[in-house]
Parts: structure tokens; sequence; C-alpha cells
């Protein structure tokens, strides 16, 4: 095989951005797929004749059942009722396409014909070993008759999400009774699967595992054989349930871009950083899977020493974005890595590749939004981060938040708002594996939005909103989970102090009422209309603003602000700008000519309800929305 050369194709997850080159290695980005769901499925309600031929809707997978079978024509519903072997061993290395040499599995683009095999004669199943296309439903499988080992390689199944569907295959008796039986639920690509199962994700599947575990073979001490090689799982804890078990995790793909700090005022090439083990093995303890670290300067991988299970890194590239480190069992290049043995009986086996995101400046005082301990060490090293840390982007802290003092905790059934990118997890301790949402930093007037609903701390005791998205129209609406407190990233929507002037913000302006709770109308404020303020008003969970004609606004900050703000009366074009009827630029309505002075009656920002993207600011103009580009139009206040 060629490992070496795919050190230059690794793929990274969407959050490594696009096309680029990271210490030699390049990577780009991959759109998450959907299940393709069968389109003929076969049926029961028409029973099929024992001439009937299986309709297959992927000749290889017909090829692997025929094969099976022992038959050499069009496989019939006869030849699988009247099957009179132990086990139908469905195994696409059987096939004479498949190079044993280069170990690449031919993938099925349909699982269309599977389900006939349900029609074998009692008592008597099948041993799986398929690879399938990354769009290919696994609904199919439900029912199958298993009797054997059972393996399935498929990449992007976290993204798929129906995966769970393994659930229900149908786990029988082996009849061979083989102690070398064995559960794999694996990446299609070695050692660079961006999409592969989670922590979170294998937990879901503790039927399939629960299943397999009770039909181990009649030896008591032989174990479960489970293995789930190219996925993204860091934590084996959850599998010691099964004991005996011994697990098999090659070529796990994991990214952390929680900060790993390095000073370049003190960096040299002797700079040692100290990364600790970023996996937990079957008692729960650190496991460190890497052995070598990638150079883009003499583009290979050197071993480090460890100290522990802490990896000891010299030799940086320096301004490199990332951190490369890695290990893979049986490539050349790198030793041999023995399992992990347990005074229970239990082993684990697991190597991959972990990316770390740098950042080339001194590290701050305290990682102010992790769940995690941040390790600094002596002057001239390297600071990095727990690999279960909440991996919220680092940004300057917001002024107007500072100077509101916004710092105590909301109140349950208040709304909050993401100042800073954050994440909406599914426990109150942060791990990048039980992430159910991102939210990247947005523009005022976008910022996603949550109902408190409860409070928790995670095992650091860092504090956390429980909460409920309530930003309708966007596709997470409705999603519930964990949050963090953490004031610099999180801070109440409504004011929570006077100010002696507002403005407006909202594109859509903000109305005045007679009453505090906004009943009465009185009159319209368009967006830049700023306001004396004499008061502020609780109502309920929410504020007001009372203004100096006796009238009262709201105190959201998403609609209004007390902070100065300037917006331009005019743009001048500077080449021709077209006009559009919506704020992301769709619906063309005319144009204007170079050096045309246009009249600006607002302002608002693209794509206000996408929270993986900050939105651009694009100018409100009679009849619809241009660019504010600077490099085609010119602001003038």
């Amino acid at each position: 095989m060629k490992q070496h050369n795919q050190f230059k194709q690794l793929m990274f997850a969407g959050i490594l951005g696009a096309v680029m080159t990271v210490g030699g290695v390049m990577t780009t980005q991959l759109t998450g797929q959907a299940a393709t769901e069968p389109t003929t499925g076969q049926t029961t309600t028409e029973p099929h004749a024992d001439q009937d031929v299986v309709t297959f809707g992927d000749s290889n997978l017909e090829e692997i059942v025929a094969k099976g079978l022992g038959v050499t024509g069009p496989v019939t519903y006869g030849d699988i009722r009247h099957y009179s072997g132990k086990q139908l061993d469905l195994d696409y290395t059987l096939l004479p396409k498949y190079d044993a040499k280069e170990n690449t599995p031919i993938l099925l683009s349909s699982l269309e014909g599977i389900q006939s095999l349900q029609e074998l004669p009692a008592g008597i199943g099948v041993k799986v070993q398929l690879a399938l296309e990354s769009d290919v439903s696994l609904a199919l499988f439900e029912g199958l008759p298993v009797s054997g080992s059972f393996s399935v390689l498929q990449d992007n199944m976290h993204g798929r999400r129906d995966f769970t569907d393994l659930n229900r295959i149908n786990l029988i008796a082996d009849p061979t009774h083989s102690p070398m039986r064995k559960l794999t639920i694996g990446g299609a690509t070695r050692y660079k699967n961006q999409g592969g199962l989670t922590n979170y994700d294998v937990k879901e599947l503790k039927p399939l595992f629960a299943k397999f575990t009770s039909l181990r073979t009649a030896t008591a001490e032989d174990p479960t054989n489970i293995a789930l090689p190219d996925q993204n799982v860091t934590d084996f804890s959850f599998f010691k349930q099964f004991s005996p078990v011994y697990v098999v995790a090659y070529g796990e793909f994991t990214v952390f871009s929680q900060p790993t700090y390095i000073d370049p005022a003190t960096f040299t090439q002797e700079t040692q950083l100290r990364v600790p083990a970023p996996f937990k093995g079957l008692d729960g303890e650190p496991v460190q899977t890497s052995t070598s670290v990638w150079s883009a300067a003499s583009q290979k991988f050197t071993e480090f020493p460890t100290e522990g299970t802490d990896a000891l890194v010299k030799g940086i590239d320096a301004e490199s974005p990332w951190l490369i480190l890695g290990h893979w069992q049986g490539n050349k290049n790198f030793n041999y890595l023995a399992p992990i043995q347990y005074k229970d009986g239990n082993k684990l086996s697991v190597d991959g590749y972990q990316y770390y995101k740098l950042v080339w400046e001194k590290a701050p005082d305290e990682s102010s939004n992790s769940s995690s301990n941040t390790n600094t060490n002596t002057p001239g090293t390297g600071t990095t981060t727990s690999p279960d840390a909440d991996s919220s982007s680092a940004v300057t802290s917001s002024s107007e938040n500072a100077k509101e003092g916004d710092q105590a905790v909301a109140v349950k059934g208040s709304v909050v708002y993401a100042v800073k990118p954050i994440y909406l997890y599914q426990r109150p301790t942060f791990k990048q594996s039980q992430r159910q949402a991102r939210y990247v930093k947005q523009p005022r007037i976008n910022r996603p939005m949550f109902v408190v609903t409860g409070y928790a701390q995670s095992v650091n005791g860092h504090a956390r909103y429980l909460v409920k998205d309530v930003n309708h129209h966007s596709k997470t609406a409705g999603k519930t989970g964990y949050i963090t407190a953490n004031a610099k990233y999180t801070v109440p929507v409504y004011y929570q102090k006077k100010a002696a002037k507002m403005t407006v913000i909202n594109p859509a302006g903000v109305n005045a009422y007679r009453q505090v709770g906004l009943k009465k109308r009185v009159t319209h404020y368009r967006q830049g209309t700023t306001l004396k303020v004499t008061g502020l008003k609780h109502y309920r969970l929410t504020t007001r603003f009372k203004l100096s004609n006796g009238t009262y606004v709201t105190a959201n900050r998403k609609l209004v602000t007390t902070q100065k703000t300037t917006t331009p009366a005019y743009i001048r074009t500077k080449t021709t700008v077209n006009r559009y009827r919506t704020v992301n630029l769709t619906g063309k309505r005319g144009s204007y000519a170079a050096k045309k002075r246009v009249k600006v009656l607002g302002w608002a920002y693209s794509q206000p309800t996408n929270f993986d993207h900050f939105g651009t600011l694009r100018y409100r103009v009679a009849g619809g929305y241009v660019t504010a580009n600077a490099k085609y139009v010119q602001a003038i206040r």
C-alpha cells in the first residue's frame, strides 16, 4: 500500500476549512451526504416463487451472494430457501477484482437485494464483510440473520445518523462456534475518515454490542471481539461493560480545535510541547495512541519521547497552523504498537492521527471557556489544553458586555444570546464528541438566542445553562442541551442597566408604546434613530427602556444598543453595482452605474438564521439591497 503518500491526502472535517496545506499534508473539505433510501425494496405481501430471480441494486453484491450460495447463474429465491450449508459467507475479499496487496475495499453502491437472505432456512445465518459507499442506507440490514462475524465499513456514519439501523440486524448463534467471531463497525477510508462515529454515537449502538456479547462462543474466557477502525472514537471505557472484551480501533481520526499556544517570542526548534494523552482506555485511564510527529521540513514522521502518557514533542514547524501526531499500525514507517493488556483479561489496541490547532501567541493566563485545566509549561515551551475542553474559539471580548457588568447568572426562563462562538452539548461536561450544534460568532443583530430552562456544572465546576434554541427558521430551532454560562460567551439578551441613550439597530426598526407591557403603540422608530433614555423598567423576565417622552421600547440587545453607532448616509459606487430584492442578494432589481451617489436607508447582514457562517454586511437602499464591500462602494458618512 502507498500509506506514506496518503499523508499528503488526509481530509479534514469542515472546521478545518477549505483546501489548505498543513505541514506538508494536503487537506480538503468534504460535505456531508444524506442517506440514499432503498428504491425498490423486496416485499413480503407478494411471496416470491422459488424460480423468481432476486433483484440486486449492485452487481458486486449479486456476485458476493452468488459465491456464498455456490451458484453460477442469477440468484433465485429457491437458491436461498434451500441453502444447505452451515453459514453463508458474504465477503467482498472473495471477489476476483479484489486486490489483496492493495487491500482497498470494494464499495457497494446499494444493499438492495440483501433482504432476500431473510428467507434462509431457520437457524442459518450469514457471515458479513461488506464495504459501502457513504450514501448507502443501512436500513436494509434490518432483520438480516447474522450468525458469524459482522463487518461493515462505511465513511461518514456520524453525519448520516442512520447507523442505529444496525441495532436491528438479527444476530443468531454461530453454528461454527468460532472464537474469532468479530463485530466490526468501521470506516472505509483508512486513517482519514473525517466523519466517523464518535463517543456518543457508539453508545447508541449498545443494543448491537450487548446482543453480540451475549452470543460469544461457548468458552466463557473467550473475549468479545469488537473492532471500530477508522472512526472518531476517543473514549473506550464504554466497552468495559462487555467484558471480557478485545477492542481494536486502528486509524481513529481526531481534530482538537481548542487552541494549543506557542509563544513565538521564545520559540526555537528545541521548544518542547507537552501534549496530554488524548484517549481514554477501557478503565478510563489516559492512553497515548501516537508515537510520532509530522514535520513539513523533513516530510516524514519522527518518533517523540513520552513522560508517563504525555507526548514530549520537539521540532515543530514554525508558524504551522496544525500539529499532527500519529501512528499507523502495520506501516513500515512506524514501529509495532503492542495492545494494552488489562488485569481483568480485557485488551485494547488503538492508534490514529490527531490534529491540534496551533495558535502562535503567548498563552492567556486562564482558558476562559474550557471544561478542563490548562497545562502551562516553563518559559519557552508550548501550552496545550485537554482535548475534552470546550473548543469554542477564543475571540476578543465585547467591551459592551464588560461595561454592562452582566456577570450574574441569567434567571431561569429568561433569554441569553451568544457573543462568541459556542457549541450546544448533550451534557454539562463538554466533550467534542457530544456537540449537537455549532454557532459561529455572529453580527449582533443575528446572534443566536436561547431560553434558559435550568442549570448545571461540569465535573470541573464550570457553570452551564440548560437551554432551548429559540432561533426560529434556523435548522437548530427547538434543540435542547447545554451551553457555557461564562459571561464572556453568553449574556442576557435584555439590558440590565439604565443608559443615557440608545440607538435602534434592528433593520425593521422598533415600536414605542404607552405601556411597559408594550401595549398601545404610539410611534415607530427606524433603524439608526438615537433616543434619550430616562429609565429601565423590568417586565416579567424582560426589560424596557423608558424614553424621555414617557413611552417604552424594548431593551433587547439584538434590536437596540447603548453604544455609539455610525452608519453611512450615502454610498458612492466604484463600479457597476447590482441592486437585489433580498439581503442575500437574490432577485436582481436593477443596477447603479459607476460613480453613482446612492442614499443609504439602513443596513443588515446576510443569512440571519444560518449559524454556520458569519453574515455579510449589506446596505439597504430604495428598492432593495446592495453590497457593502469597500471594493465596490465607498461609504460616505
